[in-house]
Formats: structure tokens, C-alpha cells, sequence
């Protein structure tokens, strides 16, 4: 009987529910005999870095469904500080594309990571506390560095595409690799993190169990932080939705109070604190306009009222609502109107008006 764990997550101003399929979290693995025991325990790995420097260590443990943890310690308090220490290279091409998160405890890593064969110079990847590191692809070509001088410590999590998309559904899948930035083209990312997140990858390897139970027990905390992450991204996008729409109105009251020549776009986006594509579209999901489209409609309005009910020379008016030259404002008033504003101003009085 399958048996299932429910989250609800509230995505795109929809609810949905995404189901996570413990299925394989219940069933005989062949590393269980039939007493039970965790006849696949941590697998530990020494490097090979000479021992005048420090030495490190790498424990593996599999959860079934191709989906892996590691927990990685370097005592590198005799290498000079700050400097990178190489340990290793690792290569890899798997069946799929996975899912890495790379936390860190306390020290710094770099990765020298090729893309495009090592034929260019390699993306370097530096993270450390709060900078957690995410991946999604199918091949790896890294060199693997660490900064010298102290103690680091180091938790990852591996987990296939298929098995992802049958933990967290597609839909989830999906919004986590798109708001991580994990997009086509793009392997990996270093991104700030909260740092409720991180305890779910760090105890999920424990001491305090063994065989089945061990492994339950990451399986668990594995689970935990897959919701935790995505749960975050969905939540820190409403909050940004909300402060942009904040800020998208002061802007809209802001525009409606200015006189004279405009500002560029440039100028309001640092203003706002968005940058000037942003701006222009969220202020145009908003007004239906793009801001200067929406400021010219509306000085041309302005300008019309101006000259049914006064005797201001066109001139003047043109310039008091920032047009360079009369010419301009007469241009744009026709093309808003249909008519030039001089003879909206000559037949004021008749129904033309």
C-alpha cells in the first residue's frame, strides 16, 4: 500500500498540493539482511594531502533512490590562511541530471568547475557559512579547494531528477530550480541562505542511530529540508511581491507629484531600489502602462484641461510639463488626440471641445 506525505505549498496565488511519495522510505532495500542491519554503513573517505598540512575526510551515506548525503571536515590549521588548498578532482556523468544543496558549517570551499571541458578557464564557485551552494546537472567536471589556516566542515545532499520530481512533485520542481536561478544554461549558483535551513542537512547524518533507523532518519531530515527550501523561496517571493508593490505605488504617487522635465528611468530605479527593466514592467502589471507612457498620457490630459480653461500660451505649457521644444508637445498632443492643441484652443467654445 503506498503511503504518502502531504505538504501544502501556496504557489503562484494558487493552492496546490504537492505530495511527497514515501513509498520507497518503507520498502526493503538490498542493503538491509534480513535482521535489519545497515549492512551499508558510512562509508569514510581520507584524502590524500600531505599530513604537514592537516588532513580531511569525507563520510557517505546512500538513501536508496540514488539519493546521497556528505559530510566533509578539513583540519587544515597548518596551511597558510586564506589560501586555497587543493584535494581533489571529481568527474562525473550520470544517467540523469541532480539536484545538489552544499551547506557549510564553518570554513570556506571553492569549486573550479568547467562547463565547457577544460579547454577554458573554470567557473570559480567560493562559499561558505549563509553562501550555500546549488546545483542541477547531469555532468561534473570540478577541482575541489579549501581554505587553509582552520577547521572546516562541509553537509551535501545529492538527489536524481526522477526521484526529486516523485519526492515534490513537478510543479514544485520546477519553482525551486526556477527561483534558485537554476535555469537553462546555468549549473550552478551560490545564493544566501537562512540559517533555519541548514540544521535539517547537518543532523541528517547522526551518530545516534544505526541500520534502518539511520537511515530513516535522513530520509526524514533529507525531506524536511527539500520542503524547508522550498517553502523559503515561495515565501521570500511573496514578501519581495508585496515590497515591490509597496514601492511600485510610492513611484505612481511620486510621478503624479512631479513637475517639469522627468527623470530617466535610470534615476527612478535607483530612487526605488529596483532596477529600470523591473521597474518599467511591475509598474506596467500594475497601471497597464509603462511608467513614461503612463506620464505622458497623463501631462497630455493635463495639458489639454490646461487649455480649454486658460489663456497660457502653448509655449509655456509645453515647456512647464518638460517638452524640450513646442514642436514635441504638439506632435504628441495630436497623436493622443487626434488634433492639434491649437485648434482644441481656437474652437474651445464650440463642441469640439
Amino acid at each position: 500500500m503506498q503511503a504518502w506525505f502531504v505538504i501544502f505549498l501556496s504557489m503562484k496565488n494558487k493552492n496546490k498540493i504537492g505530495s511527497f511519495d514515501i513509498e520507497w522510505l518503507l520498502a526493503r532495500h538490498p542493503s538491509e539482511n534480513s535482521d535489519g542491519e545497515d549492512a551499508c554503513l558510512m562509508q569514510e573517505t581520507k584524502y590524500n594531502i600531505p599530513p604537514e598540512i592537516g588532513e580531511a575526510f569525507a563520510s557517505r551515506l546512500g538513501l536508496g533512490e540514488g539519493i546521497e548525503l556528505y559530510r566533509a571536515v578539513h583540519h587544515l590549521e597548518n596551511a597558510p590562511f586564506g589560501e586555497m588548498t587543493t584535494l581533489f578532482d571529481v568527474r562525473a556523468n550520470n544517467p540523469e541530471p541532480a539536484f545538489n544543496a552544499q551547506i557549510w558549517l564553518s570554513g570556506m570551499g571553492c569549486h573550479l568547475e568547467y562547463w565547457d571541458g577544460r579547454r577554458k578557464p573554470p567557473a570559480r564557485i567560493l562559499a561558505g557559512p549563509g553562501q550555500d551552494t546549488f546545483r542541477f546537472a547531469k555532468e561534473v567536471d570540478a577541482t575541489v579547494q579549501i581554505a587553509g589556516g582552520g577547521t572546516s566542515e562541509m553537509r551535501s545532499v545529492y538527489v536524481p531528477e526522477s526521484t526529486l520530481w516523485s519526492l515534490i512533485g513537478d510543479s514544485a520542481v520546477n519553482y525551486m530550480l526556477e527561483k534558485l536561478g537554476l535555469t537553462e544554461g546555468v549549473k550552478t549558483v551560490v545564493l544566501p541562505m537562512p540559517a533555519y535551513l541548514s540544521p535539517s542537512l547537518k543532523e541528517a547524518i547522526s551518530e545516534q542511530y544505526a541500520g534502518p533507523a539511520r537511515r530513516l532518519f535522513a530520509q526524514a531530515k533529507v525531506l524536511e529540508y527539500l520542503g524547508g527550501l522550498v517553502n523559503f523561496l515561495y515565501f521570500s517571493e511573496q514578501k519581495n511581491d508585496r515590497r515591490h508593490a509597496t514601492r511600485v505605488r510610492e513611484l505612481y504617487d511620486y510621478l503624479l507629484s512631479l513637475e517639469g522635465r522627468l527623470p530617466t528611468l535610470s534615476d527612478l530605479a535607483r530612487t526605488f531600489g529596483l532596477s529600470a527593466k523591473q521597474l518599467n514592467c511591475e509598474f506596467a502589471a500594475e497601471f497597464g502602462q509603462p511608467i513614461f507612457a503612463f506620464v505622458t498620457a497623463r501631462r497630455l490630459e493635463q495639458a489639454r484641461e490646461a487649455l480649454l480653461k486658460s489663456d497660457v500660451p502653448m509655449k509655456v505649457i509645453s515647456q512647464r510639463l518638460g517638452y524640450s521644444h513646442v514642436n514635441h508637445f504638439n506632435a504628441a498632443f495630436k497623436k493622443k488626440f487626434g488634433y492639434p492643441p491649437g485648434a482644441l484652443r481656437r474652437a474651445k467654445s464650440t463642441d469640439f471641445a
